[in-house]
């Protein structure tokens, strides 16, 4: 247990001038505050605020991150107010404090939400004073040093939420050695017999590392000192989540691991880091594609080293980082090391580092979805990165597994949005290729061009998806506007709806509105009986365009169908067929009638049914039948018939009737088809994508390859 006079004695080692009676009167107000309180271990509740402090000291922080460390938890867990805190120690502790508290006194939607909305306070506090994340992050080590003294169930929450948030956060903010012991206390919790298993298997082996890492050192440092090197060499052993991590990602045994020893060497300047590498490589053999330069290139959270790995003595495969005495305190402390700030802001030199910060900040501001924001912070925060260059030679970290569109979201959004092509290294590639280490990417704009829906499978980062929806719930909310102007008009003609009107119908004023009638969110008979018009008359709309409207799953309605318009909450004008067998199960006051025209250059999907016999390459046929037809295979189903028959289920996309009519007379004269026709209700059952397609074509059916490949370039050109 940590104790203030530890704490001020520590504070005084590195800021001999810091106000000590400060910290001395907050500890004071916070055991008077917490003295009727313990935690679950039984210990007197002071006890974690100390902890939480000392935690702060140990990074060498400034007197009010400590006092507030003191004081974190008066707020949410007493009878102090933040105005308490204000009156007696200032205003910048008070807003740090306040940062830190979890949201009170509010009712929320579910557990998930009361998290998120948490994380989004702690996150927007973040962004205007770091010290809120650094005492938050030491408040969760103390936690999890001590989560063995509660039930299981809420010590695996915490370690889930720790492994997806809090370590990823200490990752990005540089520091090392919290991150590790968050993710190996984490790993204890959430897998205890993994955990139980690496513990063993080290302990068998500590005595034989202990002395290979003392004669390593040794032989190394000899090697540094014979070429005049002035550095110091020492090995740690490698920690236990990491090791599991390693097993699971390659698939290997504990015995297969032969790296459970890395090696540090601490030079004088950046110069000396290169000579030292190639002294190394001189004596040792490298290992193939495990040289990386983190000085040149720099992680986003400023972590610079250069590693390698080389076989050494006795056969040894040796790990090293090589680095300088303030790339060392940097890599293990992080911000804390460099002391970004004196107010908690961040000195311009070292913006860059935090680019992370200012995009989950704007991603959170952006989503009112706490699952979704959730999900973004996540994949956000927990990932590994390949370094790319812009044309002018600009470098962009990008996760890896991303997409040449999550690369032009990451330039800008408008550029994403007008993205029509990529070139990698000079080539054209596809907004499926992915990205490597060292690529160079151009990307080609038009302004024409706008989102696609197939976006959001390509993209892999959380700027660029919520980037895309955002532009979609736009022109949908533009949409829903128009819809609702629309019928409004074809209602009311010129007349004008009163105030009351509006409060009627809960809504502020007539966007709002017409917004909420476009999205279905007002049923037509209440708008009617509101304004006491005839709510038994059904509504026909003309001249609506195809992109106020969406056509059903159920029934796979095309241009110059017979329609009918129906308005699902949330959704906005859906159109259904007039045969659809939805059609009787609604009040008829709420379809709605509507002259449905095509649009030029638009596709849309419907089914139609073939029936024929189980000849060599027939599906082969089929596909190039419609691809000849100028259509799209959109999915499919076979139905393998007892004996020589097979029935497809496809879905197709079709400007309108009279192109469906042309691409079932394609169908129709082939040999081995004895009936095509349309079949517009739902029932294509089991989906297979797009990629999926040609694989299950083939284990049902010979074709050849060639034409279906033909088919699936039509539909892959339309996508990009």
């Amino acid at each position: 247990m940590s104790r203030i006079f530890e704490i001020t004695e520590k504070v005084l080692q590195y800021a001999p001038k810091a106000d000590v009676e400060l910290i001395n009167r907050a500890y004071v107000f916070a055991a008077q505050a917490h003295k009727d309180q313990r935690r679950s271990s039984g210990e007197l509740y002071i006890t974690h605020p100390l902890a939480v402090a000392y935690i702060l000291a140990s990074l060498r922080l400034d007197v009010h991150t400590i006092v507030t460390a003191l004081l974190h938890d008066t707020v949410e867990d007493t009878h102090i107010t933040l105005d308490d805190i204000q009156d007696r120690f200032g205003d910048e502790v008070a807003r740090l404090v306040d940062g830190v508290t979890k949201i009170g006194q509010i009712q929320f939607h579910s557990f998930e939400h009361k998290q998120a909305e948490n994380f989004r306070k702690m996150i927007l506090a973040t962004a205007k004073d770091l010290r809120v994340l650094l005492v938050k992050l030491a408040d969760r080590l103390h936690n999890m040093r001590t989560l063995g003294f509660m039930r299981e169930e809420k010590r695996k929450y915490i370690s889930e939420e720790t492994m997806q948030l809090y370590a990823p956060l200490a990752h990005r903010l540089g520091i090392h050695w919290i991150k590790q012991e968050m993710e190996d206390l984490a790993f204890s919790h959430l897998e205890s017999e993994a955990y139980q298993f690496v513990v063993s298997q080290m302990k068998e082996k500590l005595d034989l590392l202990h002395e290979t890492r003392s004669r390593l050192e040794g032989v190394l440092q000899e090697a540094l000192d014979r070429q005049g090197i002035k550095a110091k060499v020492y090995g740690r052993m490698k920690h236990l989540y990491s090791i599991h991590d390693k097993m699971q990602r390659k698939h290997v045994d504990f015995s297969e691991i032969y790296d459970l020893i890395a090696f540090r060497i601490i030079v004088e300047d950046t110069p000396i880091c290169y000579h030292t590498l190639g002294m190394i490589h001189s004596l040792y053999r490298p290992v193939p594609g495990r040289f990386k330069d983190y000085i040149a290139l720099p992680k986003p959270n400023g972590y610079q080293s250069l590693h390698t790995s080389v076989i050494g003595p006795e056969n040894h495969r040796i790990e090293m980082q090589i680095r300088t005495e303030s790339m060392h305190s940097y890599a293990e402390d992080g911000v804390a090391a460099h002391w970004l700030y004196k107010d908690g802001s961040i000195k311009d030199d070292d913006r860059k580092h935090f680019q992370w910060l200012k995009q989950l900040t704007e991603l959170l501001q952006e989503t009112d979805n706490p699952g979704e924001f959730m999900e973004s912070a996540r994949l956000d925060l927990f990932v590994q990165e390949v370094y790319v260059f812009s044309r002018d030679g600009d470098i962009y970290a990008l996760p890896r597994g991303a997409r040449p569109l999550d690369f032009a979201y990451a330039v800008h959004t408008d550029v994403g949005h007008h993205c029509m092509g990529v070139r990698i290294n000079g080539e054209i590639a596809d907004f499926q290729a992915r990205i490597r280490n060292g690529d160079q990417i151009e990307v080609l704009t038009s302004p024409d061009q706008t989102p696609s829906r197939q976006w959001i499978r390509y993209v892999k980062t959380p700027k660029a998806r919520q980037a895309i929806r955002q532009w979609f719930r736009r022109q949908e909310r533009d949409a829903s506007i128009r819809i609702g102007e629309k019928i409004l008009q074809d209602s009311f003609g010129d007349g004008e709806l009163l105030i009351k009107d509006f409060d009627a119908l809960e809504c502020a004023n007539m966007d709002e509105l017409k917004e909420k009638l476009g999205r279905g969110e007002i049923p037509l008979e209440s708008l009617l009986k509101v304004v006491d018009q005839d709510s038994t008359k059904p509504l026909f709309l003309k001249g609506l365009s195809h992109s106020l409207m969406r056509a059903a799953d159920c029934c796979h309605p095309i241009p110059d169908d017979p329609v009918l318009g129906y308005f699902e909450s949330g959704k906005g004008m859906i159109i259904h067929h007039r045969d659809c067998k939805l059609i009787p199960k609604v009040a008829n006051n709420q379809w709605i009638g509507v002259n449905w025209k095509s649009e030029k250059g638009q596709l849309y999907p419907t089914g139609i049914e073939v029936k024929n016999y189980n000849r060599r390459g027939m599906l082969a046929h089929i596909s190039s039948a419609i691809s000849n037809a100028h259509a799209n295979i959109e999915d499919l189903k076979i139905e393998q018939r007892i004996g020589a028959m097979s029935r497809l289920k496809i879905l197709v996309e079709v400007e309108d009737r009279k192109h469906l009519a042309a691409v079932l007379r394609h169908i129709k004269v082939l040999e081995g088809v004895v009936r095509v026709s349309r079949r517009n209700q739902a029932g294509l059952g089991h989906k297979i994508s797009n990629r999926g397609i040609g694989a299950a074509i083939k284990g049902m059916v010979s074709f050849g390859k060639r034409n279906l490949f033909k088919a699936q370039t039509v539909k892959d050109k339309k996508n990009e």
